[in-house]
């Protein structure tokens, strides 16, 4: 297989466009088995994830062009500058995210 075909690690499949590095090669069937496996997520919640998997792939795909275009970034440009405020945004929701306890783990 050629290394330009990246495959997904759960069934083997091609993914359609080689993956960004640091997002794990898995298909977005798979992606959705696992997600609808969950019990207790409804539809709202779904809507949200589809639309955040959208956003994260289409930062892959810019970071991805960034990268083989072999544009230079520097700090204070508007590139890191919106790069900074994503990873704000990102932070201040996980810092809202409740963690699990171990009760929930069992």
């Amino acid at each position: 297989m050629s290394d330009n075909i990246a495959t997904c690690d759960i069934c083997g499949g091609p993914l359609g466009q080689q993956r960004w590095r640091g997002f794990p090669p898995i298909c977005s069937r798979c992606e959705m088995e696992s997600i609808a496996e969950v019990p207790g997520l409804d539809g709202p919640y779904i809507d949200a994830y589809n639309r955040l998997r959208d956003v994260r792939n289409a930062l892959a795909d810019v970071f991805r062009t960034l990268e083989e275009e072999r544009i230079p970034a520097t700090e204070g440009e508007p590139i890191v500058e919106m790069i900074d405020q994503i990873e704000d945004l990102a932070q201040t929701f996980l810092d809202s995210v409740t963690p699990l306890s171990e009760a929930d783990l069992e």
